[in-house]
């Protein structure tokens, strides 16, 4: 794997980020907070500045499984136990969602930290999968829209990390269900419908993308996976396709009705000001990770950003 010159840029990359976080203080959030907020707003500001923890600890993490320095590993260790006796988790999958790194590094070391610091953590980490359960409300839009899907990816991740049986079992009868709930057999999601926006398209696809790719693990492949009504992960990421090559264009928001919307537009954050094109970079995030099931991903996601890219080379090296 290492000889690929690729790969070894990806990890090099990893490795920088790694070995600024070994002297790097850990930047703990009380509660996170980002949903509902505009930029600027100081509390979204901190949690932003608090999540900057996650890349550090999953670089330490892929570090020490490429390397086999335990130092890394300690280190992330240390990172996870901070976050673990200060963090309260809320419930709410928009706020929490930016802890997907951390999950991910925790699974690679997380048998070999010390056993009354896997313990704290493994707390924590329940207690973040438990809280996203208890808050789904049924009716609710947020019980199948992105919200809803950013749930399960928590969720269904934690259960991978701690060896959770129940927790994956929930994540996947939780995304046969989501898929056929959220998209629709053309393509569309039902946060694309209510929205009017590719990138709330973007944003709740890759949640369920990253879910696929840990089920795969197991034999399964839920990216192809189809609902009754004929709906599929892969049918809606191709829906999107004409868009991020630039063959089809979309102007953002126009038809929202959702007050935050208009919000964001009069703030002038980028990417959600209402009628402006849409932007194909948004969606590499998702070709990254849908480069491991489809070689038009792979291409756009290269095309887009750089062949480096973590997310990208794991996908590579999963869909070769």
């Amino acid at each position: 794997m290492q000889s690929d010159p690729v790969v070894r840029q990806a990890m090099a990359a990893q490795r920088r980020i790694a070995d600024e976080a070994l002297a790097a203080p850990p930047q703990p959030v009380a509660t996170l907070s980002t949903g509902g907020r505009l930029q600027g707003d100081a509390i979204k500001e901190k949690t932003s500045a608090g999540l900057k923890d996650m890349d550090k600890i999953q670089a330490l993490a892929v570090t020490y499984k490429v390397s086999g320095d335990a130092r890394y590993a300690g280190r992330a260790g240390e990172f996870l136990d901070a976050w673990a006796g200060r963090n309260r988790p809320s419930g709410q999958p928009i706020d929490e969602t930016g802890l997907e790194p951390a999950i991910f590094g925790y699974r690679i070391v997380r048998a070999d930290l010390p056993a009354a610091t896997r313990d704290r953590i493994d707390v924590w980490m329940h207690s973040i999968a438990n809280a996203e359960i208890a808050s789904r409300v049924m009716g609710k839009p947020t019980a199948t829209n992105n919200w809803h899907s950013h749930r399960l990816k928590l969720v269904g991740l934690i259960g991978y990390a701690l060896g959770d049986a129940k927790l994956i079992g929930y994540a996947k009868q939780g995304f046969r269900a989501q898929i056929g709930d959220n998209l629709r057999p053309g393509g569309e999601s039902i946060d694309f419908i209510e929205r009017d926006a590719l990138s709330y398209h973007v944003y709740d696809l890759r949640p369920l993308v990253s879910l696929a790719l840990a089920f795969a693990e197991d034999g399964e492949d839920f990216y192809h996976c189809q609902a009754p009504n004929g709906a599929s992960v892969a049918n809606s990421v191709a829906w999107l396709l004409p868009y991020v090559r630039g063959e089809k264009t979309h102007a953002e928001f126009a038809g929202s009705r959702v007050p935050f919307d208009k919000a964001r537009s009069d703030n002038h954050e980028k990417g959600h000001e209402i009628g402006a094109d849409y932007d194909p970079k948004n969606a590499l995030p998702l070709m990254e990770l849908a480069a491991a099931y489809d070689p038009a991903c792979a291409e756009l996601a290269r095309r887009l950003g750089n062949s480096a890219r973590l997310r990208l080379v794991l996908s590579s090296l999963k869909g070769g």
